[in-house]
């Protein structure tokens, strides 16, 4: 086996031979391999040719075939490897040889739409900017769309805001949304991501696109972020000092400076800041290394929009960019790699390969080698290959709007000479046209007959004459055709286009805005509204897509490019002027308009060109149309009259009113047959309104309205019942109310009772005098009274004395239109055709108080339960739940029910006081009433009314049952008590008021006890009538007071009636006044003699006689229940009043309450507007219960004045009054003080002490000014408290012009105007000097008549000030000698405003602005304050905004802003105060001043929270170099207001890095020893004089100390004071 395997053996690769085979070769270690024929080893066998080839073998060699079966198998073994090698060689041939760099560069192709996939970004270009869309065109001549929520998050986020509010918030409030002509412009480069490609036969390929750059920077990553670069982002928000840019990026906030802004906002955004969701190319302002740090974190980067700096952003080699952080737009340098066949160039840029197609070639002839900038045009997601652009326009792009001579040229337009560059058998022939610009015809556009030969056709050079069909700003061309057809049709430009012309289209589709129409090239919309004369019910039948239509175009707006058309045959065909423009506006034009809306008090009125008109209701018709929205429906053709017009405001004046046309609202609505006045009828609800409900009357199906103001007699409850009330709904026992152009029902009780039981009248003729008629409040007139009407259209007149028994201007204030009233006629005018009436409880009120209201308020709660959608089920009036605290306000408390999740409001006086401060308070609360309006859950509790509600007693209410209660909460109609006795814990509902013409003020005051009568029992609620405990008709009076006839007197010294309202813990008693206004009692007027627990001796409810004192601010009387005011006697008074600062003197001995308690000290009230301070350390050995009366102005103290500054008392505490088995007990405090000290201060027997006598003649003072200022009260009539008291003047003589009035910020109505001194004004020294005028003056009067001498001496006296002009003559006499005099004209006003007369004031203050001369910058100032002080007092707040506009406009705006401000917080509107300085801050952000003035104004009102947070703002708004000077006020202001300790700390740190500022170390140690803190004081003393300070500063300082030491120090202290001085001056 051995021998044969060795002579088998074959050696590789030896030659065949036709010998034997040799036995010497060395054997071949390999396996033996056996062919069977059935197991093939794979491969193809040539069977054949191996059998012939053995047959040759055997004859050339006989031995071979010895060895045939090893030769054979020799054979297949050497055939198949063979053919292995063979197959790879022919493998490997027909593998590409290994390809050069350039061979395996990418072809550069131009864009088309099959390479257009989602999530693919491009580069764009604006093409049109639509009102809720945009239109791009994308290179290549493609288009894409971005809808109006794709621009960005906070745009959108906006839009959603928008869309929630209603229509009366939209027109109160500045909504700030811009829209996208204000975002966008045409021109400006975009980078897009495509959302969607969608491919239609009809419509061709729709791109979707998003501008959000969160979606277009998504692959952004803050490592890959380099200085310079350039990236797409938004606007998010505007800041105070720049802008908050959206990037899109994870993990980056970007921020731009306003300064970065700045160039860009004047050269391409018109001076106008940016908006939120305005686009904008940043170049990144990163540092070195700044962003490899922010990996894991949020990080800030700056960013700027400067044209200079995006232009030339660029991503360099050096920065080592990642592919997926580039992004179109960039800006990168390039190297050309291959020019390809189809002219386009392929590139190497940074890292990566890019193509850049022909159409985007700077060169005309590229070369291998050449650098180029270019920007990315597009990146292809699934290839990831890039495309880049070296067009100029885009390249050397910086932000602004691209222009170019391309936007020229519009559709349309001829060239005749356009010369042929060059020939493309692909896209067609390139053109030379005007200007250099290049213009391209498509194959298709070139002929209308096919092109055979393209070159010979179009020789470069040739002449051709053109049509312009569209203008494409990426690739920079123009695309024209040259078909002899495109000539022959009409091209229409939206340029020719005026509003006004006919306009034949044809249309394209229906959508829900309108109908799509198309003539040509140009596309236009039909609004829904506009589609016929009269609203369609089924548009689609009419307008068929491709039908012909004639329109009138509305409105061309050219640079949204939209086209707005009317198809209204009315307006179509009008034969009367067109109104397109406020120029062809004249005086009674007839023109035809469209409704646009309608209001309650008029019409608005459309024509072309956005002109707009309104109608008054008074113009409406010649007949009286109550109801406009009635008569009117949008859209409605209206034939108009113009009556007036005003150009600057670009508002126009109709009317409806012509004799040349029938007047709308003649006709009478239809009625069914059995119609009466009064009768009851039963209607389905098939149309809610704001204004009412549309119904149909059953089973008659006539239409009708049922008024909101007609759902009940509450305007609450109205409000209520609108909204519980669905379309379908059966309303039953209405009745028809009235009449006219359209019919009118009433669901009100009082209305449908009257015709249940009387005949109605209807006509004037049928009304007999006493009549009791319920009636609706139709209007108020400030001169005449109020309009009421009455069933069947009949109006009555309530002249002023008949609204009210007493206070009728008040009571006129709270009567409401479409309220309900119950009037008695007084007088019927046959003639006229009109009635008088009376609203006088006295006259109306028939001792009876119904419980209707009520019961309509709980049947619209027990609806407004079951609606689910607003309420979770479950949650009833009377229910009990747990609540968790959410926040609070001023007034109440605001929480969340555990179970539901809603929000709760508990009033602070419905809680326990230990709840107030308890910020984890989680406690129960039981259900008192919904409020629909604010989507909120009124709520109690007090731990005993909620112990008592919840255990309520299940006894049933009995009519007629007589039940005692408290009053829980108390509205405008309804007043929700709880019960006592046998019906302990139920809530029962009685009316606030005992008659609908109960309109002063409520009767009730939370907590007081009240006595009910069980009236009904509706759904399980009580319904009571309440005893009222003080009656207000005319037959009862108050004890002391005359109220018979409405008279009362509240002026300053009269003592008046009041019931006590509420009291206030560590302030007083809130007091109700027989005639409606409102008092308090400050703690020290309660007694002559101060006692502990002050408040305890009085009661809600209880009556008493009050001392008024006088008119404090938001109306409220100052009143005073001393026995010695009440009843003048002054022989118990052991605390006087203490009437102001300057009345006290150091040393004097004073008792109080102590109010407030900060960190270190305590507020004292020792007067009605006085308090001191006291340290808090005083009271370290007092128990904490003792401490928690004092504290609790429960407990009188003792204190002693111990300094004051300015407005500043600083008082030691002496000692506290205690009640021990009956008598007084006073306890002294140990202090240090020197017997002597003490000796000193005990009053010496026979001998009154100097502070006993300085309080005697204080009061003797007191007494006399009291009886002066009584005296002129009598003798003058009292002026309202926004008028200014008459200037007292010396001697002086009378001039020409009386002096000018200055006016600093801190002006108002309620300051005594004074005049200054005049130049020629007599010395009192030259007393011989006026003797002899006065001998002379007599001299020359015995020539004169009587009546001459009576006119000389009236005159003089008018022109010195010492007389008051009484009558209007006078006035205008006094302004034609001042015009320029501010101080006589606000006195004009005063005048006016004494009568009433607010409009007379106004046109005097009108007169004032335009007589002062415009040089007289001060007393126009003067006069637009008082003009917005009397706006403010008397005027609505749109009244006042328009002042305040004109004011701003005509005076420097800081100045009046100010001056508004402070008349604000004067006449305590905090709130609108706020709300301006925040707009101040805004506008006046580098101003020191104003950030001072916000931050006193939070100090001052207790938000001292607020106010340390404002500084922080300030900190971020001002200039470096105001910081310190700011932050010192603000420690000031802690001193003063806030807290002492943060206020030095606050010092320190400034002093910290400015040690040798004398003025900061002035201030920080008197803030110190104002504080009280002497030891501080000192330290501060010491720490500065050894300081290293020039000499003449550390003279200040040593003299400053020494002042200290000597008025607060003794002997040594001064004394080492002086040493220390004397130390420094010798080392010096």
């Amino acid at each position: 086996m051995p021998q044969k395997m060795k002579n088998t053996s074959v050696k590789r690769g030896q030659p065949k031979s036709s010998g034997s085979v040799p036995t010497d070769q060395p054997v071949m270690k390999k396996k033996k391999v056996f062919k069977d024929e059935s197991f093939p080893r794979g491969g193809s066998v040539k069977t054949q040719e191996i059998k012939d080839q053995s047959s040759l073998q055997e004859v050339a060699n006989p031995d071979a075939q010895l060895f045939k079966e090893v030769e054979e198998e020799h054979m297949s073994l050497q055939s198949k490897k063979k053919k292995r090698e063979e197959a790879k060689k022919a493998k490997f041939l027909q593998k590409p040889k290994m390809p050069s760099l350039v061979d395996s560069l990418p072809e550069a192709h131009l864009l088309t739409r099959q390479i257009l996939a989602p999530g693919m970004l491009i580069l764009g270009c604006v093409k049109e900017v639509h009102e809720y869309s945009l239109s791009i065109s994308l290179p290549n001549n493609l288009t894409g769309t971005v809808a109006l929520t794709q621009i960005s998050p906070a745009y959108t986020e906006q839009l959603q805001r928008l869309s929630q509010m209603s229509e009366e918030d939209l027109m109160s409030e500045d909504t700030e949304v811009a829209d996208l002509p204000t975002l966008f412009k045409i021109g400006m480069i975009v980078t897009c991501k495509i959302l969607s490609v969608q491919n239609s036969k009809q419509s061709g390929v729709k791109v979707k696109l998003s501008l959000n750059p969160q979606d277009i920077n998504k692959d952004l990553t803050p490592e890959g972020l380099h200085n310079g670069m350039a990236v797409f982002g938004s606007i998010s928000s505007v800041e105070d000092r720049g802008y908050v840019v959206d990037l899109g990026i994870k993990g980056v906030k970007a921020f731009m400076k306003s300064l970065d802004a700045e160039k860009y906002v004047q050269l391409h955004n018109e001076g106008f800041p940016l908006r939120v969701g305005q686009p904008v190319t940043c170049a990144l302002k990163v540092g070195e290394d700044r962003m490899e740090r922010a990996v894991g974190e949020t990080r800030t980067i700056n960013v700027t929009i400067d044209p200079s700096e995006v232009a030339t952003a660029q991503i360099k080699d050096a920065m080592e960019v990642k592919f997926n952080c580039l992004a179109p737009g960039m800006k990168v340098a390039t190297r050309v790699m291959k020019v390809c066949e189809n002219g386009g160039v392929v590139v190497k840029f940074l890292s990566f390969k890019g193509s850049v197609p022909v159409t985007h070639l700077s060169i005309k002839t590229p070369h291998k080698g050449n650098q180029m900038m270019a920007r990315i045009l597009y990146i292809q997601p699934t290839t990831k290959s890039v495309v880049l652009t070296t067009l100029p326009h885009i390249v050397d792009y910086s932000g602004a709007p691209v222009k170019t001579s391309l936007t020229q040229y519009d559709k349309g337009d001829i060239i005749e000479d356009a010369r042929v560059l060059y020939t493309d058998h692909k896209r067609g022939a390139y053109l030379k046209i005007q200007d250099g610009v290049t213009a391209l015809a498509s194959l298709k556009s070139l002929s209308d007959e096919k092109v055979t030969d393209l070159k010979a056709q179009f020789k470069r050079d040739s002449i051709h004459r053109c049509r312009v069909l569209g203008v494409d700003l990426m690739d920079n061309v123009v695309h024209v055709g040259m078909k002899k057809s495109l000539f022959s049709k009409s091209f229409v430009s939206l340029k020719s286009l005026h509003p006004g012309d006919l306009f034949e289209c044809e249309v394209v589709e229906l959508k829900d805005k309108g109908v799509i129409v198309k003539s040509g090239h140009i596309s236009g919309i039909i609004p829904k509204m506009h589609l016929a004369d009269i609203p369609l019910k089924m548009p689609e039948k009419r307008f068929i897509p491709g039908k012909k239509v004639k329109c009138r175009v509305l409105k061309n707006d050219l640079s949204k490019k939209s086209l707005v058309l009317t198809a209204k045959r009315s307006l179509v065909n009008t034969q009367l002027p067109l109104l397109t423009d406020l120029s062809q506006l004249e005086a009674g034009l007839q023109t035809e308009g469209y409704v646009i809306k309608t209001y309650s008090k008029g019409v608005l009125v459309g024509f072309y060109a956005n002109v707009k008109g309104f109608v008054p209701k008074k113009e409406l018709s010649t007949e009286e149309i109550a109801h406009p929205e009635k008569v009117f429906y949008t859209g409605q053709v209206v034939k108009c009259r113009v009556l007036s017009w005003n150009l600057d405001k670009g508002t126009v004046t109709l009317s409806f009113k012509s004799d040349d046309w029938k007047q709308h609202g003649s006709k009478l609505a239809n009625v069914p047959e059995d119609f009466q006045i009064g009768k009851s009828v039963d209607c389905k609800v098939t149309e809610k309104r704001k204004t009412g409900l549309d119904v149909v009357l059953k089973p008659s199906g006539v239409s009708a309205f049922l008024p909101r103001i007609h759902l009940s007699d509450s305007l609450a409850t109205c409000d209520l019942m609108l909204e519980v009330t669905d379309v379908g709904s059966v309303l039953k026992n209405c009745v028809y109310f009235s009449r006219s152009n359209v019919l009118i029902l009433s669901k009100r009780k009082s209305i449908v009772d009257y015709c249940r039981e009387n005949a109605v009248v209807t006509n004037v003729t049928d009304l007999k005098d006493g009549m009791l008629i319920p009636g609706t409040v139709k209007s108020i007139h400030s001169r005449f009274g109020i309009f009421v009407e009455l069933p069947s259209g009949l109006v009555g007149l309530a002249p002023n004395r008949f609204v009210s028994d007493r206070q009728w201007q008040k009571a006129k204030e709270q009567y409401h239109i479409g309220q309900a009233v119950i009037a008695r006629i007084l007088q019927s005018n046959r003639d006229d055709n009109k009635c008088l009436v009376s609203l006088r409880m006295q006259e109306c009120y028939q001792g009876n108080t119904e419980v209707d209201l009520v019961e309509d308020y709980l049947m619209a709660l027990d609806k407004i339960e079951d609606q689910k959608s607003r309420f979770p089920p479950g949650i009833k009036i009377g229910g009990v739940y747990k609540a968790s605290l959410v926040g609070r306000s001023d007034d109440k408390m605001i929480y969340k029910l555990a179970d539901s999740g809603i929000s709760v409001s508990c009033p602070l006086d419905l809680m326990d006081e230990e709840d107030e401060t308890d910020n984890n308070n989680s406690l129960e609360v039981a259900v008192l009433n919904f409020n629909v309006k604010d989507n909120c859950v009124s709520v109690v509790a007090k731990r005993d009314i909620v112990k008592a509600i919840k255990g309520k007693s299940k006894a049933k209410g009995k009519v007629n049952q007589k039940v005692e209660g408290k009053a829980l909460m108390v509205c405008d109609e309804v007043t929700v008590v709880i019960l006592q006795g046998q019906l302990e814990g139920q809530l029962a509902h009685v009316p606030t008021r005992k008659h609908l013409n109960d309109v002063l003020s409520p009767t009730f005051s939370t907590g007081q006890d009240v006595m009910i009568f069980v009236k009904k029992v509706v759904n399980g609620h009580i319904v009571g009538v309440p005893n009222y405990p003080m009656s207000r008709t005319k037959h009862q009076s108050v004890e002391g007071l005359d109220i018979e006839d409405g008279k009362f007197n509240l002026d300053p010294g009269n003592v008046v009636e009041g019931r006590l309202q509420k009291l206030k813990k560590r302030s007083g008693i809130l007091v109700n006044l027989v005639g409606g206004a409102k008092g308090v009692v400050c703690l020290t007027d309660l007694y002559d003699e101060y006692q502990n627990d002050p408040l305890s001796k009085f009661h809600q409810g209880q009556h008493l006689k009050c001392y008024v004192i006088d008119l404090g601010p938001k109306q409220t009387y100052q009143l005073s229940l001393r026995r010695s005011r009440v009843f003048n006697d002054k022989s118990d008074v052991k605390d006087p009043e203490v009437l102001g600062v300057k009345s006290l003197k150091v040393g004097q001995e004073l008792r109080g309450y102590i109010v407030k308690k900060t960190s270190s000290d305590l507020l004292v009230r020792i007067g009605r507007d006085v308090f001191g301070t006291i340290d808090g350390a005083d009271f370290s050995h007092i128990d904490r219960r003792t401490k928690r009366l004092l504290f609790n102005a429960k407990i009188v103290i003792s204190t002693k004045v111990i300094g004051l500054d300015g407005d500043k008392v600083h008082l030691k505490f002496l000692s506290y009054k205690e009640e021990e088995s009956g008598r007084k007990a006073i306890k002294r405090q140990h202090s240090v003080e020197s017997v002597n000290s003490e000796e000193e201060l005990k009053p010496k027997p026979g001998v009154k002490s100097k502070d006993k006598q300085k309080t005697e003649e204080t009061q003797e003072s007191t007494q006399k000014r009291r009886k002066k200022v009584a005296d002129k009260n009598n003798s003058d009539k009292k002026q309202s408290n926004e008028l200014s008291n008459e200037p007292t003047s010396g001697s002086q003589n009378s001039t020409d012009e009386l002096p000018r009035l200055k006016i600093d910020y801190a002006f108002s109505w309620d300051a005594d105007l004074t005049l200054p001194p005049t130049e020629n004004m007599e010395n009192s020294s030259d007393e011989s000097d006026s003797e002899e005028t006065q001998k002379k003056t007599k001299k020359s009067k015995k020539d004169m008549t009587k009546e001459e001498i009576m006119l000389f001496e009236f005159e003089k006296r008018q022109l010195e000030g010492s007389v008051r002009p009484e009558k209007t003559e006078d006035f205008d006499r006094m302004v034609l000698q001042s015009p320029d005099s501010s101080l006589v004209w606000i006195r004009y006003m005063a005048h006016h405003l004494e009568s009433s007369e607010i409009e007379k004031a106004q046109a005097v203050a009108e007169r004032a602005l335009k007589t002062i001369s415009f040089r007289e910058e001060q007393e126009r100032l003067n006069v637009w304050v008082a003009y917005l002080n009397l706006e403010n007092m008397y005027g609505t707040p749109a009244q006042l905004q328009k002042v305040l506009e004109r004011a701003v406009q005509q005076n420097e705006p800081l100045s009046v802003y100010q001056q508004l401000v402070n008349i604000y917080v004067k006449s305590g509107k905090l709130e609108e105060a706020e709300q301006l300085y925040n707009k101040m801050v805004k506008k006046h952000s580098a101003n020191k001043s104003v950030w001072l003035g916000f931050g006193d104004f939070f100090f001052r009102n207790g938000r001292v929270e607020s106010a340390r947070k404002l500084l922080q703002r300030s900190l971020n708004s001002l200039e470096k170099r105001d910081h310190v000077d700011t932050i010192s006020k603000f420690a000031q202001m802690e001193f003063k207001y806030g807290e002492a300790e943060r206020g030095k700390t606050m010092f320190e740190n400034i002093l910290v890095n400015y040690p040798r500022r004398t003025d900061l170390w002035s201030v920080y140690i008197d803030m110190v020893v104002k504080s009280g803190d002497l030891e501080g004081a000192r330290l501060l003393f010491e720490r500065v004089i050894n300081l290293q300070m020039a000499m003449k500063k550390m003279k200040f300082f040593f003299k400053k100390f020494l002042d200290f030491e000597e008025k607060h120090g003794d002997e040594l202290s001064v004394a080492a004071v002086k040493q220390k001085a004397q130390e420094y001056v010798d080392s010096h």
